[in-house]
């Protein structure tokens, strides 16, 4: 019977013995639409298909932005969750007709905000998703975790950061209901800080709430040295990153350049 089934599946047809009239087998052609019937006549190009795309999605290579070296990958604050370099990007201001340049920011997420983006945001330009501010919006709401690496390029004190932080989130005006006791928490984190350059500040964005990490080297610090747990707080801040009018154009146009590639 074995040699039967062989003999018909060569020739293109398939013994299927569940399916069956009387004592005769039901052969139904092995190329047909049945579930599976794909897979299991070419199941070598299934795998090469899945294999190139699990690759494809790896290859996230890190920046280097104004001599600061972003890694491809970083390790969430507190966690062991794997995060890959969406984008990068200097941040600065015009004054007296010269672009001063006060920090370079990396924007880690998980290789997975591929999948979720794909169904939405697939086939659009870079000037699509910047310009309608598409792919923010939804990297903000995303199920996935997010880290950001603020690097210091000129001096600034803690309370001149967090100060502005929370003065963009009113400018923003998405979160106006955001409860005064996580503002006051956000400006006591940063209250004894000093940032010179070459120093880092980590802001780890989870379902939980924000975290965040300071260094004065080039490490990642495995821990956060304060917590936030508040989701709309954390997504807040995130906004003053990469929503509109995110204080670094150069890093969301970085990171929807990066991002397109593989939805």
């Amino acid at each position: 019977m074995r040699r039967l089934e062989n003999y018909l599946y060569e020739r293109g047809w398939l013994a299927l013995p569940l399916f069956k009239e009387g004592r005769e087998a039901v052969l139904l052609p092995h190329r047909t639409s049945f579930p599976g019937a794909s897979a299991r006549s070419n199941p070598s190009a299934t795998t090469m298909a899945l294999a190139a795309q699990q690759k494809r999605q790896l290859e996230f290579h890190g920046l280097d932005i104004e001599g600061i070296s972003f890694e491809s990958s970083a390790v969430s604050l507190g966690s062991s969750k794997k995060l890959v370099l969406g984008g990068a990007g200097n941040r600065g201001l015009e004054i007296n007709g010269k672009f001063v340049k006060f920090t370079a920011i990396g924007i880690y997420v998980e290789d997975a905000i591929v999948h979720y983006l794909s169904p939405k945001l697939g086939g659009k330009s870079v000037e699509e998703l910047c310009d309608k501010e598409l792919l923010f919006e939804e990297v903000l709401t995303a199920p996935v975790e997010k880290l950001v690496r603020v690097v210091f390029l000129l001096p600034l004190t803690g309370p001149q950061y967090s100060e502005k932080v929370i003065e963009r989130i009113g400018v923003q005006g998405m979160y106006p209901n955001l409860k005064d006791e996580y503002k006051k928490q956000f400006l006591e984190i940063f209250k004894a800080e000093n940032f010179p350059p070459q120093s880092s500040l980590f802001l780890s964005f989870t379902k939980k709430g924000l975290k965040v990490a300071f260094s004065k080297g080039d490490g990642f610090p495995e821990q956060p040295v304060a917590a936030i747990e508040d989701k709309s707080f954390a997504d807040a801040v995130l906004a003053t990153i990469i929503w509109k009018d995110g204080v670094s154009p150069a890093a969301k146009v970085s990171l929807a350049e990066r991002l397109s590639e593989y939805m």
